[in-house]
């Protein structure tokens, strides 16, 4: 693609991508395009075009020779990029998504009515999830709290739920979702294996809260959740202030962790939607998130951290492919996940590295528990789908993606168990690789 065009059309995107205003924002006729490259020169016409301002949205961002890559794009950019992309010789294209605003509209009906509980055929808003979370607060008090641990850049409760049988002492799990705003299947799935862990009476569910204490976030990212309520659907980052002379607003909180933070994969500009913040911890949404997690590191044994869209099961590091010694050993565990998903829909999802299988993406939550804490399992994983609805999943979906997620849950707990109860025996490497160790 000649970058006469981008520049042609630069300024044009700036009005879009930069867009702040309170009224909500529409996507009729956007299309998003699955573009696979099949040289190394059509991936770099596709980095160059995620760096281009052209109002372009990366839904799925450029990877590898020969891997999809996923791109929301307004209809005045579609009559000039189109043909100079489908004219290069190898280039795949396809339309996956023909119109993302009739796909919000529809997502709309299905919105939780007020007045109605959580039931799961439904998206809530932030109101109905922070109620559902109090309300089983209050009903297992014997057992499980709403904990604050700060407060966001809007000023809004930043909920962790608390599950402990056993008065905060046994091996603990932190378990977040949401951390990207408009990710809104990974909430709803947190708030339903929240009421499995509570109110279940299958056995091998019940036994997830006797072997471990829980620490679950289910909206990491509050302020930028109900903006994507209120204003914009396809927010992703924060809310907070930036240096922008454009107004734009927010960091990406999974770039802003201080860990390897800005050594590749995130960018400088405060209107991107990677924008990494001015330093590892500028937002007060991950500060709060890391200090919280650093009071239960050293009896933390798994770090989970779940978001969508890809239907990945994803090993750190995001900075690099770095193998660390127990790699190996994690790919296992992610692989025994990753079965007992498609156990019960034949659902596939792919095992891997950040890296290998996205794309460099420094400051990561996950980097930060493995790199500083060394937390001895730590994952994330991209929920459904593989891209036909991309971020504005159905609601019809989150039960199955719920159900096939809790199987692969009790998989990695029972992974877990079997590695702490190895403790008793003599002691080996491969025995205490998912054992606790201080930060």
């Amino acid at each position: 693609m000649k970058f006469a065009l981008v520049v042609t059309l630069t300024l044009l995107g700036l009005a879009f991508s930069n867009q702040i205003s309170a009224e909500r924002v529409k996507y009729d006729n956007y299309k998003v395009y699955r573009f696979i490259p099949q040289t190394e020169e059509e991936r770099q016409v596709l980095i160059q075009l995620q760096e281009s301002n052209l109002g372009v949205k990366f839904w799925k961002g450029v990877k590898s020779v020969g891997q999809p890559v996923d791109v929301m794009v307004p209809p005045h950019v579609q009559m000039d990029l189109l043909p100079a992309m489908t004219r290069r010789e190898n280039m795949g294209v396809s339309v996956f998504v023909e119109d993302v605003q009739k796909l919000i509209d529809q997502e709309a009906l299905t919105i939780l009515k007020e007045g109605r509980a959580l039931d799961w055929t439904s998206y809530g808003t932030l109101a109905d999830i922070y109620e559902f979370l109090d309300a089983q607060a209050a009903a297992h008090s014997d057992i499980a709290e709403v904990i604050s641990i700060g407060t966001s850049f809007e000023g809004r409760d930043l909920k962790v739920l608390s599950i402990s049988k056993s008065g905060n002492t046994k091996p603990a799990i932190w378990y977040d979702a949401t951390i990207h705003a408009r990710e809104w299947i990974s909430g709803a799935t947190c708030t339903y294996i929240v009421n499995e862990l509570l109110n279940s009476a299958d056995p091998a569910i019940v036994q997830l809260t006797v072997d471990f204490d829980w620490k679950i976030m289910c909206v990491a990212n509050p302020d930028g959740y109900v903006y994507t309520h209120t204003t914009d659907r396809m927010w992703r980052k924060t809310r907070s202030n930036t240096t922008s002379p454009l107004g734009c607003k927010g960091a990406d909180p999974n770039r802003n962790w201080g860990y390897q933070f800005n050594t590749g994969g995130s960018s400088g500009l405060p209107c991107d939607d990677t924008y990494h913040g001015t330093t590892a911890f500028s937002q007060v949404e991950t500060k709060a998130m890391s200090d919280y997690f650093n009071t239960i590191a050293d009896r933390a044994v798994f770090f989970l951290s779940v978001h969508s869209y890809s239907q990945f099961i994803l090993l750190p590091y995001g900075y690099s492919n770095t193998r660390y010694p127990d790699y190996n050993e994690y790919m296992r565990i992610g692989n025994a996940a990753k079965a007992a998903i498609a156990r019960r829909y034949n659902t596939q999802f792919t095992v891997g590295n950040i890296v290998d299988l996205l794309y460099p993406a420094s400051g990561g939550s996950v980097d930060w528990a493995k790199g500083i804490h060394d937390t001895s399992l730590v994952l994330a994983f991209e929920l459904r789908d593989t891209g036909r609805y991309g971020f504005i999943l159905p609601a019809d979906q989150i039960i199955p993606s719920s159900l096939e997620f809790l199987d692969a849950l009790l998989e990695m707990v029972a992974q877990l168990r079997d590695r702490i109860e190895a403790k008793q025996q003599p002691r080996s490497a491969s025995a205490e690789l998912l054992m606790p160790k201080k930060a």
